[in-house]
């Protein structure tokens, strides 16, 4: 016995005790019912009969199974709700989604096939075949007119389903409503209810041009100081688990609140920099605001800014607060929601590996927590409920940092000195030495279509944060609105990002960069004090410079009343045409399952031929004999009246077809300036 004991004790550490999340949970018994119910859910579901083929004496059998409601079936705990499907086949690979579209392309399969693989190579940074690359340069004109067609196909039937389209965006917008309540209700008790007036219209930065043409870089970047966690990430990739994770979890992870970055800048600090000069402290999120604003409804259109000036020396010290939450849901905020739960589930224990940035520079690893504070030693048996408070989501924090970058904003005569804070989002080893330049998570709302170009708002932020944080790769992840499945892992270099500004939306960053300098100019105009910088519709091309006034009047307005006013929704988005056209570069999942070159139309298989419609003959009798009929004489000679008569008709037809190209034509670019 004692042997027994001693063996029993001695292997029971090594014993597998289960998952502790299963540990202290009721028997399944407690929860079984009766199988041969009517409002069993799959009991009615294999007794299913299909009313279109059920024959008219056997409907006296099938009355027993109309008393089935849905609201008896069984609910998935995690959402609550009765599953739409239910089965799931996740060894299956294929995305599932079919192309819009019923017609065959102008190229053969064997040019189809070259152009594909052209594409592929070059998104992979690999070299092009040569006889590849032929083909590709051979069939450009064909590509390049099939490629409009298929274009204003998507652009029409987005615009005339476009409710439809955007329907899996309802939960997002759930989910964000959430947020923003919780985030709005630390903000209203940072900043007291006063009252505002307009004290200055600024005009935005696509009006701040210089008289004489000139340009502005980004140099002297310096990576000051990061504090916080960062995770380690050396292969940059949304796991297909984790997204199915968010897809059934999305409301318990994105309603987590979001911590604002930490000031790095010290006071002291500030006043020493402000003896030399004049300072601009400009967090990414503000800067994104100056650039953006106006562009798109779901932006942020408010920022607090004070401005200070140095006693001893005269000079200036403006430093911007971080933008209030956008009060209109779109594309922007889907994807953010998407990020901040992404961001929470990561940060769950044993999710990802994570370092230290400390504040006096040093670097540690983060040990990884355990998945149960219990040992098995301590279990008990006996089922005991929790009570579990309904606003507790019962996951932990988010992991955040804040990295502190100085850089110049240089032009012709002036340099400006600029502290921007912002968060870094991974780093590619394990010493903190390679930081990932950025990672967007874009969800695709025609993911039968292919893969939608970035927005402004998208391209201009990872331009921004790979120049500061000095980066040579960002990443961007697409994620299908309708299931969250993955599409496409997108790398982005800078040369990338500028080509696509300037190929997409005409804009050129050295240009941008002059006009941010020309509107820092004017605020250094402004007299000193604490200020709201607002954007609204009603004035376009123009800023609204707000101080706070003692005396409300009719032209003033209250800060919480604007700022909770209105409930986050999606209405304004949906009757807007905004539209993001499918990119003719990007080469996705859907590609590769259907075998589809992006925006063109499927290469028509080998041996498949088009039968015409004959037409129906009429029966007759073989014992009817029918009278031959003899052919008719043409004449000889037609007359010159007709031949000219003829060759009018055709010289009109050309003319009618020649306009109704050129109006086509017309469209066509209308749609791609969109």
């Amino acid at each position: 016995q004692n042997n027994t004991e001693s063996y029993g004790s001695a292997m029971d550490p090594d014993l597998y005790h289960g998952n502790a999340i299963f540990r202290n949970q009721p028997s399944y018994k407690a929860f079984n019912k009766s199988f041969e119910n009517a409002n069993d859910s799959l009991y009615t579901f294999l007794n299913e009969v299909d009313p279109e083929v059920l024959r008219q004496e056997e409907k006296e059998t099938s009355e027993i199974f109309t008393s089935f409601s849905i609201n008896s079936a069984l609910k998935d705990p995690r959402t609550n709700e009765v599953p739409a499907i239910t089965t799931c086949d996740h060894t299956y690979q294929r995305l599932g989604y079919t192309f819009p579209l019923e017609q065959y392309s102008a190229l053969n399969l064997n040019e189809h096939a070259a152009c594909l693989r052209v594409l592929l190579s070059w998104q992979r940074s690999e070299p092009v075949a040569e006889e590849d690359f032929v083909v590709w340069h051979a069939t450009e004109k064909k590509r390049s007119n099939e490629c409009q067609v298929v274009q204003k196909h998507f652009h029409d039937q987005e615009q005339a389903k476009r409710e439809v389209t955007y329907a899996p965006m309802k939960r997002l917008v759930k989910a964000y409503r959430k947020w923003f309540d919780l985030r709005m209700n630390r903000i209203l008790k940072d900043y007291p209810n006063e009252a505002y007036v307009t004290f200055s219209g600024l005009p935005q930065l696509s009006q701040c041009k210089s008289l004489n043409s000139q340009t502005a870089s980004i140099e002297q970047v310096e990576l000051e100081r990061i504090e916080g966690q960062v995770r380690v990430w050396p292969e940059v990739e949304l796991k297909k688990e984790s997204l199915r994770t968010l897809n059934v979890r999305l409301d318990r992870y994105s309603s987590t609140e979001t911590k604002d970055l930490a000031n790095l800048l010290r006071n002291k600090e500030k006043n020493l920099k402000l003896e030399g000069g004049n300072i601009i402290i400009l967090p990414l999120d503000s800067l994104m605001m100056l650039l953006t604003t106006g562009l798109y409804i779901d932006l942020c259109t408010e920022m607090f800014l004070k401005i200070k000036e140095s006693s001893s020396s005269g000079h200036k010290c403006l430093e911007f607060q971080s933008p209030f939450p956008a009060r209109n849901c779109g594309w922007h905020t889907n994807s953010f929601v998407l990020k901040q739960a992404f961001e929470a589930y990561i940060s769950q224990p044993g999710q990802a590996e994570w370092l230290e940035f400390e504040a006096n520079g040093s670097i540690k690893e983060v040990p990884k927590k355990p998945w149960s504070d219990n040992s098995s030693v301590e279990l008990q048996m006996n089922y005991e409920p929790h009570r579990i408070e309904p606003e507790s989501s019962g996951i932990s924090d988010s992991n955040s940092n804040s990295a502190l970058v100085t850089w110049t904003l240089k032009s012709q005569n002036q340099d400006m000195q600029i502290y921007t804070t912002l968060s870094i989002p991974a780093v590619r080893d394990s010493i903190g030495k390679q930081p990932l330049g950025c990672h967007f998570i874009k969800l695709e709302n025609k993911p039968d279509c292919g893969c939608e170009i970035m927005s402004k708002y998208e391209l201009l932020k990872a331009w921004l944060q790979m120049k500061l944080l000095q980066a040579e790769f960002g990443h961007c992840t697409r994620v299908s609105l309708r299931d969250f499945e993955p599409l496409l892992e997108e790398k982005l270099t800078l040369a990338s990002l500028e080509k696509q500004l300037h190929d997409y939306y005409n804009t050129s960053m050295p240009q941008l960069m002059s006009n941010l300098c020309e509107f820092l100019k004017l605020l250094d105009t402004v007299p000193v004090g604490d200020y709201l910088l607002r954007y609204s519709p009603k004035y376009k091309d123009k800023f609204l410079l707000c101080n706070a006034t003692m005396e409300a009047s009719a032209q003033s307005f209250q800060l919480h009343q604007l700022l909770k006013g209105s409930i986050p929704s999606d209405q304004s988005f949906l009757t807007q045409s905004s539209y993001l056209p499918i990119s003719p570069t990007l080469f996705g999942r859907l590609h590769e399952d259907l075998q589809l070159l992006p925006c063109a139309f499927p290469a028509k298989p080998i041996g498949k031929v088009a039968q015409r419609r004959k037409p129906a003959r009429p029966m007759t009798d073989p014992t009817v004999q029918v009278p031959d009929r003899q052919p008719l004489k043409k004449k000889a000679v037609v007359s010159d009246n007709r031949r000219k008569s003829k060759a009018q008709q055709k010289a009109r037809a050309k003319a009618r077809k020649k306009a109704a190209a050129k109006e086509e034509e017309v469209q066509l670019e209308k749609i791609m300036c969109l």
